[in-house]
This record gives C-alpha cells, structure tokens and sequence, in this order.
C-alpha cells in the first residue's frame, strides 16, 4: 500500500527478490474491503476468495514459521487447527476515514500535496490508529525515511511516542 504508486515500492520487491506477481493499492481498498488499519499483513485466499489465513501485522515471508505456514498452504497440507488472529472490530469511522484518504490521493495525483494532507489528517482525526494513513503522511513529507535504503522504523517509533 502507498500512494505514490508502484514506482516507489518496486525496489523493495526487487531487493526481496520476489518470483511472484506484487500490487500496489494505492487506494487502500484492501484495507477497507479486509478491515485492516496497518500492514504489513499476509492473506492466503484459495481459489473460491476465501480467506483460510491472515496474519494481521509483522507478516515476513523472510520468518521461518511464516515462510513454513504460506509453504505448507501451498502444498495443502496446513494445520487445519492453524487460527488466524481476530479482526478488530472496526467502526463507520473506518469507512470515513478512508473516503478521506481517497479523496486526499485524488488531490495528491493533482499535484495538490498540501489539499491531500490536509484530507489525509482528517482521515487519521477520525481515526488515529489508522497506520496506512498515517504512514501515507510521513511518507510524502519525510520520503528518506521510506525510500532512501531501508525503512527507518526507529524513526516511525519516535513519531508514535511524540504523538504525530
């Protein structure tokens, strides 16, 4: 997920060397379609769109256990016992917050950053524990700490204890 589009999340997939077709949402709509508020995140959805795992954040496919559910999936011999965690119970200000954002990226693809922030940080008013948005945010004002290298999660730890 980010709104800059695919351009700025292709050196990640390269440097992991994925051998599997990646998307970019730029829109969020996972987010609203699957009731996230953060990623990373992992679904294993077999052929029918059911969803059979979900890992809700610190999805790794560089994890040995991670690696060994997705593989064991894909052989189809997964623990039929394996549970995936809950979903949080999400509120209409979910689906608010991200008509926000929407409409934020509508106005970040016009060249319209300040517009898109000012919409981004309504979203993130209406729901401050929504992480994409948020992320979306730093991302754009601060992009050496996304972009340049490896993501300074230090960094985004710091932002979270200041409160921004």
């Amino acid at each position: 997920m980010d709104a800059q589009g695919a351009h700025v999340a292709r050196p990640f997939v390269e440097k992991a060397g994925a051998t599997f077709p990646t998307v970019v949402d730029r829109e969020n709509l996972l987010g609203q379609i699957y009731r996230f508020k953060a990623i990373p995140n992992g679904y294993l959805i077999d052929q029918r769109g059911i969803v059979e795992y979900r890992r809700l954040g610190g999805f790794d496919i560089r994890k040995p256990d991670t690696r060994q559910v997705v593989a064991d999936w894909i052989e189809g011999s997964a623990d039929p016992s394996l549970e995936s965690p809950r979903v949080d119970e999400i509120g209409g200000e979910h689906h608010q917050a991200n008509t926000l954002f929407r409409r934020g990226l509508r106005e970040y693809q016009a060249g319209n950053v300040e517009a898109a922030m000012t919409l981004w940080r309504e979203g993130m008013a209406l729901e401050p524990d929504n992480y994409i948005i948020r992320k979306q945010i730093w991302a754009v004002e601060n992009p050496d700490k996304f972009y340049d290298g490896d993501v300074d999660f230090g960094w985004q730890r710091q932002q979270m204890e200041q409160g921004r």
